[in-house]
C-alpha cells in the first residue's frame, strides 16, 4: 500500500529513495513523494520525513493516521523539553 502526499509535498520531479525495512531488513523503494509504503516482504509501514511533515504539514495527521500523529508529536515534545 502507498500513501502519497495529499499536502503535495513534493517539488519538481519525485525521485527514487529506499530504505531498510527495520522488522525484517528488505531493502523496500519508494518516490521521494510518499509518505508513507509498506514492506512487500512484511508489511511493516516505512515512512518517509516522518518527523519533518508532522511539525508542519496540516494533512500529517491524514497521512499518518491518528495514533502515530499523536504519538510523533509526543515525542518530539519530549524531546524540546530534555
Amino acid at each position: 500500500m502507498i500513501i502519497r502526499c495529499p499536502g503535495n509535498m513534493a517539488q519538481g520531479t519525485p525521485t527514487i529513495k529506499t530504505k531498510k525495512c527495520p522488522q525484517c531488513g528488505s531493502e523496500v523503494e519508494f518516490f521521494s513523494s510518499d509518505m508513507r509504503v509498506e514492506c512487500p516482504s512484511c508489511g511493516q509501514p516505512i515512512f518517509n520525513n516522518i518527523n519533518s511533515c508532522a511539525d508542519y504539514c496540516r494533512y500529517a495527521e491524514q497521512c499518518l493516521g491518528a495514533e502515530t500523529y499523536q504519538r510523533l508529536k509526543k515525542q518530539q515534545k519530549q524531546l524540546q523539553e530534555d
